[in-house]
């Protein structure tokens, strides 16, 4: 009989010891959320309110991942919905593996772990978007108490919108990169033989495997000539001197179709297609304004570029599975032109 009291005393204090810390745990964790600032609301359509001064560490408990994918464009989109997910609910970010957006941009504010994502995020939660290209609210209101993985591409500005000029200051490119940028746009300047002022247009020009059957199925198009040529004139009436530099996947399509025909313009294609996708994306990111056709790579561009947008409108093609998926305000910047 005391041998069971005893066990059954120590079961008590047992169960004492463990729970009861948990409990006023869980209770700290809910009366401070009451007082924290709410996470920010993002309407639609139009810009918020830059945030990125705002401190949540309060939180800062608790790691947000994402499982990184594609190419330089996409993972732009990636991070930066990483980031500003975590900032509006309180995460950690944290990155996972080698990746191509780190190694492009050095100033990223993450953690960075050597392990691969599969592997840190075997016992986290996952929040999977609903569409790759529509912006989806839920996102920037999850629970701050557990670590998630988000599975996606979040190919919305309205993810990161609020800690914009924070995005920008990290997506900063290497000095050994801009000096070469820099010398080619100088050298691309002197071709209209002026003093007078002058602005650059990025056109960003792709091509490749969108061509491709499952591609042209799926609902991708690809721009043809008269798209440029409108786009190109637009820009060439608008301004008196105009250099328009030019970076494609398909430079032989590209050198036969880019032209202007206007006077005080020119017409300069990009040295740097055979190199790593960094010296292009910091050439069309440096000029004033942009055009810009199909994918994640021109769209990043343009919104680094900060100026004036021209976009292809008929992109996806109406019909198609892709645009059941696709909410144009959401992916294109109010401001932006379709043409």
């Amino acid at each position: 009989m005391f041998r069971r009291r005893y066990h059954g005393s120590c079961l008590a204090v047992a169960f004492t010891v463990v729970c009861v810390p948990l409990i006023f745990i869980y209770l700290g964790y809910y009366i401070g959320s009451l007082f924290l600032p709410p996470p920010p609301r993002i309407p639609a359509p139009g810009i918020v309110q830059d945030m990125s001064l705002l401190n949540y560490s309060w939180y800062n408990t608790h790691n947000l991942t994402i499982t990184f994918a594609g190419g330089l464009g996409n993972q732009m989109f990636q991070y930066a919905a990483l980031y500003g997910i975590s900032k509006a609910n309180g995460f950690r970010p944290l990155m996972c593996g080698q990746t191509v957006v780190g190694r492009v941009f050095r100033q990223l504010k993450v953690r960075r772990v050597e392990d691969e994502v599969a592997l840190v995020t075997k016992s986290y939660g996952v929040y999977l978007e609903r569409m790759s290209n529509a912006f989806d609210s839920r996102a920037l209101s999850l629970n701050f108490m557990r670590n998630i993985v988000l599975d996606g591409f979040y190919q919305s500005w309205r993810y990161f919108d609020h800690v914009r000029s924070d995005i920008r200051k990290q997506f900063q490119f290497r000095s050994s990169t801009l000096s070469i940028i820099n010398n080619f746009l100088s050298d691309s300047a002197k071709l209209l033989q002026s003093d007078e002022p002058y602005v650059f247009v990025g056109i960003h020009v792709r091509r490749g495997d969108l061509l491709d059957s499952y591609n042209v199925k799926s609902g991708y198009t690809v721009a043809d000539a008269s798209y440029f040529s409108r786009a190109v004139q637009y820009f060439g009436k608008k301004f008196h001197r105009v250099v328009f530099v030019v970076c494609s996947d398909d430079m032989v399509w590209s050198t036969s179709n880019i032209r202007s025909g206007l006077p005080n313009v020119a017409v300069v294609f990009s040295q740097f297609s055979s190199l790593s996708p960094e010296f292009d994306l910091a050439l069309l990111a440096h000029c004033n304004h942009s055009i810009i056709t199909v994918g994640s790579f021109g769209w990043w561009a343009a919104w680094l570029a900060g100026g004036e947008t021209v976009y292809f409108r008929e992109f996806p093609r109406l019909g198609s599975s892709l645009r059941e998926s696709f909410r144009m305000n959401d992916y294109y910047l109010p401001r932006w032109i379709a043409m």
